[in-house]
Formats: C-alpha cells, sequence, structure tokens
C-alpha cells in the first residue's frame, strides 16, 4: 500500500498491528489512521456541508496536534473491513490490555466493531480506559437462510447482468499483466473518482491475495476477453467482504457497476453467506435490501498530564453515545 506510512506488525498465529509514527512518512490512508477516517475523509465525503467540512478540517488538525498520527491498530489487516471469529475478541482484548502498557505514548485503536457482534468486547475494552466511537456506516445482505425479499432495483440488476454479454468469472491464479490490469481498475474508482485517502494498492498486493488464496478474484469478462470490471472477494466463516473492487464504464455501456454488484450478490446467495459490504454509496445499498449498521472504532488515550486526553476522549464520547446510523444516513453515509 503506498500510501500506509505505517508498519505492519504480524506474528505467526497472533494478531495483525499497524502502527505510525510521527515522523515522515505520515499516513495518508483511512486504513492506517482512524484521524484521516474520522476528518480528512469525512470531510471528502460530505456533499454541501460547507460549514460542517471546514470544521472537520480544523478537527483533523486538532488531532494531528495531540498527536493522534501516532498511533497502533490491533487487528488490523491493511483492509477496509476487518471480521474476526467469536473467539477472537479474547485475543483482541488481550493484545489491546498488555499493548497499552508497553505504548504508553501511543493512541491504541481497534476498528470494525458492530455492537450486535461484539458487545461484550466493546464492554471489556471500556473497563480498561478504551472509549467506543461512531466510525461509518456499513451495509449487510444477509443471505444465509437464502433470499426472502427482492427489491425492485435489485430485480433490474440481476435481469441486466443476465442479459448482458458480460461473461462472470472467478480467478485463483493471475500473472503480472493481469495484476496491473486489476490494479489500474481499482485506481480508476477508490483513488480517481473517490478519494485519495483510499488505500493506494500495487499490483503486488492483487498477486500476492489471490495467488496465496488468501482471497478470490470475481470478474466481469468482456466479449473480446478483457477484464471490465472486478471485486476481491475475502471470506472469514460465513461473512463475505469485498477489499477492492474496480470497473471501467464506457459512454455507451453504463451501469457496470450495477452489474458487478449482482454477480457479487449472486455469489453470496450461491454460497449463503453474510456479505458486509462496507461503506460508501448507501443509497445504491439501501435500494437493494441492505441493512445499515453503525460501526465503532475503540480508542485508548496515551498518558498525558492530568489524563486530559483520556478525558477529552470521554467528552467525546458522551457527546456521541446517542448517534445512530440514521443521523449519519442523513449526512450522506
Amino acid at each position: 500500500m503506498v500510501n500506509a506510512g505505517a508498519e505492519l506488525h504480524w506474528e505467526p498465529g497472533a494478531l495483525p498491528i499497524t502502527i505510525t509514527h510521527k515522523q515522515k512518512p505520515f499516513a495518508s490512508c483511512y486504513i492506517t489512521s482512524p484521524k484521516i477516517a474520522w476528518f480528512d475523509y469525512a470531510a471528502d465525503e460530505l456533499q454541501g456541508h460547507c460549514f460542517l467540512k471546514a470544521l472537520l478540517k480544523i478537527f483533523s488538525h486538532l488531532a494531528n496536534s495531540i498527536g493522534m498520527s501516532d498511533n497502533a491498530i490491533v487487528g488490523n489487516f491493511p483492509i477496509s473491513t476487518n471480521v474476526w471469529r467469536t473467539a477472537d475478541d479474547t485475543a483482541l482484548f488481550q493484545t489491546c490490555q498488555s499493548f497499552k502498557h508497553q505504548h504508553l505514548s501511543s493512541f491504541i485503536f481497534v476498528r470494525n466493531l458492530l455492537m450486535y457482534k461484539h458487545q461484550q468486547l466493546i464492554l471489556d475494552l471500556k473497563k480498561i480506559g478504551f472509549v467506543a466511537l461512531p466510525a461509518r456506516v456499513v451495509y449487510e445482505f444477509d443471505l444465509r437462510m437464502g433470499m426472502k425479499v427482492k427489491p425492485s432495483h435489485l430485480t433490474r440488476d440481476l435481469s441486466a447482468l443476465k442479459k448482458s454479454k458480460l461473461k462472470v468469472s472467478s480467478m485463483d491464479l493471475i500473472d503480472d499483466l493481469q495484476a496491473e490490469r486489476l490494479q489500474s481498475l481499482y485506481e480508476l474508482i477508490y483513488i480517481k473518482k473517490h478519494s485519495v485517502y483510499n488505500a493506494n494498492y500495487t499490483p503486488a498486493f492483487f498477486k500476492d491475495m489471490i495467488n496465496t488464496k488468501w482471497m478470490s478474484c470475481l470478474n466481469l469478462i468482456n466479449e473480446e476477453g478483457e477484464i471490465v470490471a472486478f471485486a476481491l472477494l475475502h471470506q472469514i466463516g460465513d461473512t463475505l467482504t469485498v477489499p477492492a473492487l474496480g470497473y471501467f464504464e464506457s459512454e455507451t455501456k453504463p451501469g457496470i457497476y450495477r452489474l458487478l454488484f449482482a454477480s457479487i450478490y449472486q455469489y453470496t446467495l450461491e454460497h449463503q453467506l453474510l456479505l458486509n459490504y462496507s461503506s460508501g454509496a448507501g443509497d445504491f445499498k439501501r435500494k437493494r435490501g441492505a441493512q445499515s449498521r453503525l460501526e465503532y472504532t475503540a480508542v485508548k488515550a496515551p498518558a498525558s498530564f492530568l489524563n486530559w486526553k483520556s478525558r477529552l476522549l470521554g467528552w467525546i464520547g458522551q457527546q456521541t453515545e446517542h448517534l445512530t446510523h440514521d443521523d449519519l444516513i442523513r449526512l450522506g453515509a
């Protein structure tokens, strides 16, 4: 990841930990910097909220000034959504407990916490000084028991995919040229279209993830045999995530994202999985039957004079504890 600005500490049998430092290069990706996720990326996403965008930028500078760019994120693979099995909760808690004694000067975070899945872990983390703060709205499609209701938008997408001349295929081994193709399609959407604060992956990332079987790759192939859209699929237990996707949408063939989503949905349905489809494009996902969830990030402040950093976090936690996913959706989540 070109813009990680972080070290990945990952011992065999242990949880991964990303660590950023005050020294340059600074992290410029929301995956390795909660400060960027909360303020810089959020400011990028806001549409028509000039005052709020300016306020978020001010908060970003303040967060830097109190040392939030010097942090460790426990259980953090360099992907948008980390999924843990229930057995991992104990390891997460124990790692946080020991880490806070070893790194007194760093903020410590745990990303991707959902109240309905991690309520006990959140409560345990609060007991050792963590504060759970709202991070983003994510969207889930629970197809573990099949499909109960098919929204009209989804029906049209599935029908359009079936009528298209695109072939849905999967790859479990790719070469350098294919890796470069995936990277270019990803960059076209995530970096150039959306935000420079997204993970800027290299072709090596795609090649390593697929060829080591860590992830699989779902493709849409045109009549010339060219990949025009793809989605990386990462399955943990019965939960599926999509750490990266990309597509090329021409003026003559609009709507390729709808077709790509239809192929992801079909895969999820066929394998009876829970699809955590991350954040963003909320209106699109809700119209296709997604359940919105408020995701939290737990944070522990480092030691400070009169414990003021922990007191500040506690105050922020009190101010945001009543926020709901609907509140964030009204702001465009």
